[in-house]
């Protein structure tokens, strides 16, 4: 009677409380609302209470429920049945106006009885009080004791009140304890599902309820409205975490997509506990903000400034040829990720003491430098010795290294090693609580620990069930096969869960769950996901061979060699281990070769929120059953899903090449093997006597070596390298002779061991010959004459330029200029030969050839000569005969020597200027008279074109003067025969002429006076020219 009549004065304060202005809800106004929720997440005896106190006489331990007065309306909580405390995690939550600055809360604890009625508990430490009642500020979230009755001494951050029971007056109940937190931003409690409620993610986590933060969230930066998972790790020496690892964990977590969480409750943990469902960020973003406590753990590689992820990104950041998945630093170790390692890094400076990147932090004050995030724990700890979550060896460690305030914030995992087979019989990789917070890694990869995070979330090994495992269908970490990383094309490797990501650096991935696979019912053309282009599974054949698959291309599940793709193939067990001799995962092995094997989507059925499957610092609640890969075995599943043959073979164009030009050696290198080859690298070492051009492979050449990146190579398929190569110009002509290049091609796969070394490198061998466009620019005669007199050798040079059109150069040549002259006349030597060295491109040589021409019959006579160039070497060649040839001629006038008698019967013939008319005997002569050549009528002279003068006015031109009387005399002229005196007439016919010695051109000194002129040859009919000349004495006034 006394804790009933206790009920009614509270519930009569409470109405009263109601009625004042304060506390009335504005639901007429007009302005909008805002969500308001109160967590309760314990609720606990203080007093006794089990069947006395606050619980009836035999009725056990209280059946607690709450009442919550918001803003003076009452809300009430389910109830928990016969416990005596219990964290319930209730959320009373409602819509107040937005007017509303302080909310007025009111928390009253009770029990229900059906025999007796409920009973109140005391949750105050007021006297004669059972009513914890505070004011919650919108403006921060934060409560402080109510104005109205501020006894009550309960202010943030205390987040737990206990009675002060039969302590206090009569009018007290029972001590109870209850613990809260409120939220002015959702009306869940938790806004963005995480599992962190809203004032804790605010303001801060009090673990004990006193008043002190015990957890400061929001100094670790967490958000109330995106999605954080928080993680601690500890490790012994030598066994530290990468900073690639941590990082291609963070990315993965950062990139979850939308829905993630949002059927955890569909799933069940081996407890019994459900997962708890997510909504979406509140923030309008997607992904989970991972932060990983390792203290200040240095990253030993590290970079202020430097660039994060650039594997893949495109780009060759080496120059060397090799990008991204191909490049060693990218995938030279199982602790490589494409999303988080860096290509090509340059050298820390992490420990330099300078701030590189200008951003306020210098080298372990720097996040670039840092492993995880300095969140204050994480570190080396003692090896606990531990064989998995064992209660006696990692629990104590647990216990003596983990923070009990982070209980209910953190994941809790161990990097250490695990003792052999004599303390640990069974070997594993690491064990993790199936829903829960605690995990060991005997492996230090990140693919391990996320793992084993994986099941902290409530993810098994098939992602929904924990067998079978090893299913292709099923493309996450928490798959064996896939435990290190998920196999990419163009190889490399990244960390996720189901449906992995496709494009790195978005949030876009494939489908999930994958379709079902029957293994008695399998066909080829099956496509897993058409979507996902990037992204392999890994199955078994057959034969019993473990196989990487694209997931956007049908598998080859018998090993026939696709195609054809059968629609039916013999039942297969594609989920077994590996072949022996030790068969990897061995928690795959199976026999059955008609399992209904089911994808799993596994982001959207994490569990972010882990409280609900429970937490003990002394046992793993629901720890895994299978043995998880070792290091070495993880590494004998990379090596065996990587093992292919790739071979490489090596041809050249041209053979033999010229000196001065490309060789392009073309190599195919090709994927023999029944795996994809997801790293092939082409290194091809050029002759040394050459220099690299360009190729087709964006490859990079140094040295005379070019590596080229071939990248992804599925089975049976090949890709051609072509490389082309700058022979030098004067290799040839250096030697002495033809030169013998020879090039080698060596392939390599990256990603995995090559079974059959024998066709990984291939030679060919190429002649190079000097071929060069010799050619005669230019032939000409210098000066060539214009006439000759028959009988007179003259002696003519004729200039020639020979130049290299190349491609070789220099090269020896020999210029052969050939001569030939008409009837008539003649010309020697009929050939010379000059000898041309080092004729080189863009250096012309010129040469001079002198001959000697001469005529023995009069008229015109023409003189024709060929230059012609070639190679001087037998095994050089000229391409372009068209220009190794130039000719050139000139055109003699072949005049006849003639006997003159100036002044006939004088002696000496003197001639007065300008006075004198003078006469002139053009004599008829025979051969051999007056030494002369050739007979000579001097009758068929044209006296009209007779010239006298001097002889260079008269023989070069058309000086001298004419015939005065326009006509010629002919009689027997006096001669000189035997005598000087002219007396004898030889009864020949002669020519006289006359001409004016004042227009002839003679000069006061001259002793020679000459005639030219035409005449016609009588036997021809011809008209030829004459000359002839005879001694004067020149007088003048």
């Amino acid at each position: 009677m006394r804790r009933t009549a206790k009920r009614l004065r509270a519930m009569a304060a409470l109405a009263g409380l109601a009625l004042l202005p304060a506390f009335v809800p504005a639901q007429a106004q007009a302005a909008g609302t805002r969500p308001f929720s109160v967590t309760i997440t314990h609720v606990g005896c203080v007093d006794p209470c089990s069947a006395e106190g606050l619980e009836a006489a035999l009725e056990g331990h209280p059946d607690f429920y709450a009442k919550v007065f918001i803003n003076g309306v009452e809300h009430r909580t389910p109830t928990i049945d016969n416990v005596f405390g219990v964290d319930p995690y209730w959320v009373v939550s409602t819509e107040l106006p937005d007017t509303i600055q302080n909310v007025p809360v009111t928390i009253q604890i009770w029990d229900t009885d059906d025999t007796s009625g409920d009973d109140l508990g005391d949750d105050t430490p007021h006297d004669d009080d059972n009513n914890l009642d505070f004011t919650v500020s919108y403006f921060d979230g934060k409560w402080r004791d109510t104005a109205t009755n501020k006894t009550d001494n309960v202010n943030w951050p205390q987040s737990c009140s206990s009675g002060d029971g039969d302590a206090g007056s009569d009018e007290d109940e029972p001590a109870v304890k209850v613990c809260w937190d409120v939220s002015t931003t959702s009306t869940s409690g938790d806004a963005d599902g995480d599992g962190l409620l809203d004032g804790w993610e605010r303001n801060g986590y009090n673990e004990d309820g006193d008043g002190t933060i015990d957890v400061d969230l929001p100094a670790m930066r967490a958000k109330a409205d995106h999605k954080d998972v928080f993680l601690e790790l500890d490790w012994t020496t030598g066994r530290a975490p990468t900073r690639a690892g941590i990082q291609a964990m963070k990315k993965a977590f950062a990139a979850a997509p939308p829905n993630v969480g949002s059927t955890a409750s569909s799933r069940r943990a081996p407890n019994g506990g459900f997962g708890v469902n997510a909504p979406p960020n509140p923030d309008g973003t997607n992904g989970i903000n991972l932060h990983v406590d390792t203290g200040g753990l240095l990253d030993p590689g590290g970079r202020e400034g430097g660039p994060v992820g650039t594997c893949s990104d495109g780009v060759d950041n080496g120059a060397d040829g090799l990008v991204d998945g191909n490049d060693p630093t990218c995938n030279g170790a199982r602790t490589d990720y494409l999303d988080a390692s860096v290509e090509n890094p340059q050298p820390t400076n992490c420990t330099d003491g300078v701030n590189n990147d200008g951003d306020a932090f210098t080298d372990s004050q720097d996040p670039d430098c840092l492993v995880g995030d300095n969140l204050g724990r994480g570190g080396v700890i003692a090896d606990p010795g531990a064989c998995g979550l064992d209660n006696a060896t990692f629990y104590p460690s647990r216990r003596l290294n983990f923070d009990s305030g982070r209980r209910l914030i953190f994941h809790y995992g161990q990097i250490v090693p695990q003792p052999g087979v004599a303390t640990c019989p069974r070997q594993s990789g690491g064990q993790g609580e199936v829903g829960g917070n605690d995990f060991v890694a005997f492996n230090v990869d990140a693919g391990t620990i996320m793992h084993e995070l994986g099941h902290n979330l409530n993810l098994r090994h098939g992602g929904h069930e924990p067998l079978p495992n090893c299913k292709p269908n099923y493309v996450s970490v928490m798959n064996y096969d896939l435990q290190d990383g998920i196999p990419r094309v163009g190889d490399g490797t990244i960390l996720d869960y189901s449906p992995p990501r496709t494009i790195i650096g978005s949030t876009s991935r494939g489908r999930a769950p994958l379709p079902d696979l029957k293994e008695d019912a399998l066909t080829e053309p099956v496509i897993l996901d058409a979507s996902d282009a990037v992204n392999r599974f890994v199955f078994v054949d057959s034969t019993g061979q473990k196989v990487p698959n694209n997931l956007n291309t049908s598998p080859d599940w018998n090993r026939d060699g696709d195609p054809p793709f059968e629609s039916m193939v013999p039942a297969t067990n594609i989920d077994d281990a590996g072949p022996g001799p030790v068969r990897t995962p061995a928690a795959c092995i199976n026999t059955s070769t008609n399992e209904l094997l089911k994808g799993s989507d596994d982001w959207s059925s994490v569990s972010l929120t882990f409280r609900q499957f429970g937490d003990s610092a002394d046992a793993a609640i629901n720890p895994e059953d299978d043995d998880v890969p070792t290091t070495s075995e993880l590494q004998a599943m990379h090596e065996e899903r990587n093992t292919t043959d790739v071979g490489v073979t090596v041809t050249d164009n041209p053979d033999p090449v010229a000196a001065g030009t490309d060789v392009v050696y073309t190599a195919v290198v090709t994927n023999h093997g029944f795996r994809p080859a997801a790293s092939v690298t082409l290194v091809d070492t050029l002759p040394s006597q050459v220099s690299y051009v360009s190729d087709n492979a964006a490859c990079h050449s140094s040295a005379g070596t070019v590596t080229c990146g071939v990248g992804d190579l599925l089975a049976g398929a090949s890709r051609t390298v072509t490389i082309t190569a700058h022979v030098p110009a004067d290799l040839v002509y250096n030697a002495g002779g033809p030169v013998t290049l020879t090039n080698r091609a060596v392939v390599d796969n990256l990603a995995g061991p090559d079974p059959l070394a024998n066709n990984d490198s291939a030679s060919t061998d190429t002649r190079v010959v000097a071929v060069a466009d010799l050619a005669v620019t230019s032939f000409a005669p210098t000066a060539p004459p214009t006439q000759v007199l028959i009988g007179q050798n003259l002696d003519v040079t004729l200039q020639g330029t020979v130049a290299n059109n190349g491609p070789s150069s220099p090269m020896d040549a020999v210029v052969v200029t050939a001569a030939t002259a008409d009837p008539g006349a003649t010309v020697t030597p009929s050939s010379s030969t000059r000898n041309v060295s080092a004729l080189a491109v863009g250096s012309p040589q010129s040469l001079d050839s002198t001959f000697t021409v001469g005529c023995t019959q009069p008229g015109s006579h023409t003189y024709r000569f060929t230059a012609s160039v070639t190679p001087a070497r037998p095994d050089d060649t000229d391409p372009v005969a068209a220009n190794n040839h130039r000719p050139a001629e000139f055109t003699l006038d072949c005049v006849v020597p003639v006997a003159i008698n100036i002044k006939p019967g004088a002696n000496p013939n003197s001639i007065n200027i300008p006075a004198d008319t003078v006469p002139i005997g053009v004599l008829t002569t025979r051969a051999g008279e007056y030494a002369l050549p050739l007979d000579f009528n001097a009758t068929t002279i044209q006296p009209l074109t007779v010239r006298f003068g001097p002889r260079s006015a008269v023989y070069g031109g058309t000086g001298g003067s004419a015939e005065v009387h326009d006509r010629g005399h002919i009689e027997d002229v006096v001669e000189r025969t035997t005598t000087p005196v002219e007396r004898v007439r030889d009864g020949d016919r002669d020519m006289v002429l006359h001409f004016a010695s004042a227009t002839s051109g003679l000069r006061r000194g001259d002793t020679e006076a000459c005639a030219k002129g035409s005449f016609i040859d009588g036997a021809t009919g011809r008209t030829y020219r004459f000359f002839g000349c005879d001694m004067v004495r020149i007088v003048q006034p």
